[in-house]
Order: C-alpha cells, then structure tokens, then sequence
C-alpha cells in the first residue's frame, strides 16, 4: 500500500507538472505567433472597364482573431475581409487593405486603372482578315470607324504618298530589307489586331467620340523602318541612295494632343530611335511592344502622330496598339 500511495503521488506530481508545461508552451507559442502577412494574386495592379465589378479577395497567413479594413480617399469603405470595387469613372482609384490582430498588423495598397479600351478587332465597317498582312492599301482610303474613335486615311495629290492607319496583325523580326515589312511590327509578340501607321503629310489622326485623358498607348517600330534606320535603302534600281543611317541618327515620335476641331493643343514625343551618344553600346531602338503614358496632354478629343528624323527621306513608319481612354 505503501508503495502504491507514493507511486499514485508520483503519478498526481508528474501530470500536474506536465500540464504547467503544456499551458506555458501554448503561452510561448501564441506569444511567438508572427503578425498577419497580406499576399495578392496579382501584384496589386488591376485594369478593368466600366461595366466590371472586381472582387478583390486577399489571402492572410497567422489569421487569428483579425480585424479588416478597406480605405479609399482617406474613407473607410468595408471591414470585411473581401471587398466587391464598383467603378463609378473612367478613372485611376488607389485602394488600402489593413489587417490587425493581438500579434501585430499589415497592410497592402491596391491600384485599379478603369479604362476604356479601343479594340482594333471590332471595326463597324470592317471585318478583320484571318491571314496575316497589311490589310489596308493607299487606294483604300475608307476611314477605320470604332465604337469611340475614327482613324484616318488620306493619300496626296499625285498618290505617291499615303498617310493613315492601316489594318495588321502580322509580326516579323526579319533582318532582309523588303517592302513586304512594311506593316510589320517588330516584335516577338504576335498581336491579334493593330494598326500600321503611316506618317506621310499631313500625319495619321484620330478622332474621339468626345474629349478623353489618354492613359496609354503601345507603341514598336515598323520592321521596314527599324532596318532602314540601321542599314538605310537604295532605289529599286540601285542607283540611289535613298536612305543612309550616320552615327548620332534619330527617329522621334510627335503625339500632338487635338481640340474638338482638330488643332493642335499639346505634344509629347518618343524616340524610336535614338544614337545621339558617343558610345553604341547606349544606341536605342524600339525593338517590342511598350506602353507609352500620354496623361500629359490632358484631356484631348484626338491624337495626331508625325515622324521626325535625321536620315533623309526615312519612311515613317510605326505600330500602334492598346489605346486605353479615361475621363
């Protein structure tokens, strides 16, 4: 009996000691519970139209016991952990989520740029090719006609020159200088439709359906013109130079911004090509598709594009995709 008593104590001390040491385990563990960690999808950059609703639904590591908060303009606008975003605007909103708990808090910003884009796929007075190409020739002088926007199309008095938008969804990277680069994007990125643009006088203009802010354009080089600007072109019967590239060459991209009756407003420009430094290895040409702001005209009601550059009679040429409108 003896024996059994202090064994049964043994028993009563080892289990009141080992349950001390579970509860102040669990204490060091919640206690060591790092602060809650926001994660994304995306990367917080969301573009949407203005008939979409965006449910934005962000994931959360040590969620215990957590508060939320969304804030918009300084306002809070939900404390639910999913947040469905109306857009009201053709505009940029700057969105913040918080999370917070007894071990601490994060917090992660969310940009929502509501657009309305141009779809080069949907013309009301054109049906897109299956094939690839420049589906838009000089004698086709029709203009390209969007939901929001009308593209030009002129050719001057001796028809030698066009000027305008023409039709493509063909890309090449070709290094043979033939005319059939023309209207050829030079990039890796097959596009489902685009415009070739053809800068001649008096330029290529669009027109809105009324005044927009310009978000964004994608611009890249013709091919024909990219080669031109590195190797230059001869005459069909070689005995011309018409076109010859020197160090310190240049090919810039004018954007003018247009009022409601087609002048001129503002202007920004682009270089497509730019070797005005002392060492090549610095030379720029645009050889893929890049998103290029133009917020900086203001709100204009059409864009008119001119090419200029220091190699006698270059062809001015380029591609034009993505027109992204707000208000």
């Amino acid at each position: 009996m003896l024996t059994y008593k202090n064994t049964y104590s043994s028993i009563l001390y080892l289990l009141s000691v080992g349950a001390a040491m579970l509860v102040a385990s669990c204490a060091d563990t919640d206690t060591d519970v790092p602060a809650p960690t926001i994660y994304f999808a995306s990367d917080g950059k969301f573009e949407i139209t203005l008939a979409d609703t965006l449910v934005l639904s962000p994931k959360i590591t040590y969620d215990r016991n957590s508060t939320y908060q969304w804030m918009q303009n300084g306002n809070i606008v939900a404390t639910t952990l999913e947040y469905e975003f109306v857009p009201q605007a053709l505009s940029d909103y700057e969105l913040s989520f918080s999370v917070e708990n007894s071990n601490g808090s994060d917090s992660y910003n969310i940009a929502i740029s509501v657009v309305e884009a141009i779809d080069f796929s949907q013309f009301s007075n054109f049906s897109v090719p299956t094939k690839s190409g420049l589906y838009m020739l000089p004698d086709t002088l029709s203009n390209f006609i969007t939901q929001h926007a009308i593209f030009s199309n002129a050719i001057n008095a001796d028809t030698t020159m066009w000027s305008g938008f023409a039709f493509s969804n063909s890309t090449s990277k070709s290094t043979t200088l033939t005319t059939s680069c023309i209207g050829c994007a030079y990039s890796n990125t097959t596009q489902n439709a685009y415009m070739a643009v053809s800068c001649y006088s008096p330029g290529a203009v669009v027109m809105f359906d009324r005044a927009y802010t310009i978000k964004s354009i994608d611009i890249t080089s013709d091919n024909f013109a990219y080669l031109v600007s590195k190797f230059g072109y001869i005459s069909a019967d070689s005995t011309v130079q018409i076109a010859y590239p020197n160090a310190y060459d240049y090919v810039t991209l004018h954007i003018n911004g247009l009022d409601n009756n087609g002048n001129k407003v503002s202007e920004t420009t682009y270089n497509l090509v730019d070797c005005r430094f002392d060492n090549p290895a610095k030379y720029i040409r645009q050889t893929e598709w890049s998103a290029l702001s133009l917020k900086q005209l203001g709100n204009v009601y059409g864009l008119a594009f001119e090419i200029e550059s220091s190699i006698d009679d270059f062809p001015p040429f380029f591609c034009l995709d993505n027109i992204k409108l707000q208000e």
